[in-house]
């Protein structure tokens, strides 16, 4: 997953989230009203805060998040073994969050087994797919300012950098995945 969709995934699944909880804290009549009407400029505004909010701790848990060091001689068999069993990752909604993605990768049944071969947990792999995407890209696009973004996990950037062609494979998989993806689209 690029780093572009993985922002966008955040903030689509935040807004979705977001859109739930500021219903159920209205009034039944003012949820009827806006459902008819949409949002008051004041709900959108609300939402637009809460979304923001909701995107920025799930960039920080994912920049923070400390991949282990074995981290590529375990995902890159592991991914392997997903292309080969034909496994897609769950359905994605625009409005995912990163605990909803992780809850519907724990309801894979068919990719739990290859997890445990491999020592990871759907959060283990969630996290680490993400982790890596997200601080590869900003390693790549080092020239811009990244002034929202948190700041990545230095032990993860040495990581990457000391297994510099084994990340240049993960990326390949991960690019066919997205292209794969698109193409079915």
């Amino acid at each position: 997953m690029s780093s572009f969709s993985l922002c966008k995934m955040f903030l689509a699944t935040a807004c979705s989230l977001l859109v739930t909880w500021e219903m159920a804290s209205v009034s039944p009549a003012a949820a009827q009203e806006a459902a008819r009407h949409g949002p008051t400029a004041e709900q959108k505004a609300e939402l637009e805060r809460a979304v923001h909010d909701a995107v920025k701790h799930d960039m920080q848990t994912v920049a923070q998040y400390p991949l282990p060091k074995d981290f590529f001689a375990r995902i890159l068999p592991l991914m392997q073994q997903i292309e080969q069993a034909h496994l897609s990752p769950p359905t994605s909604t625009p409005n995912t969050t990163l605990a909803m993605t992780i809850r519907r990768t724990e309801g894979m049944q068919q990719l739990q087994p290859i997890l445990q071969r491999y020592g990871m947990t759907a959060r283990d792999f969630v996290m680490g797919i993400t982790c890596f995407g997200m601080t590869e890209a900003v390693m790549q696009d080092h020239s811009k300012a990244h002034g929202d973004l948190p700041r990545l996990n230095p032990a993860n950037i040495s990581l990457i950098k000391e297994h510099d062609g084994q990340a240049q494979e993960l990326i390949q998989m991960m690019s066919a995945e997205d292209e794969e993806e698109e193409s079915a689209l």
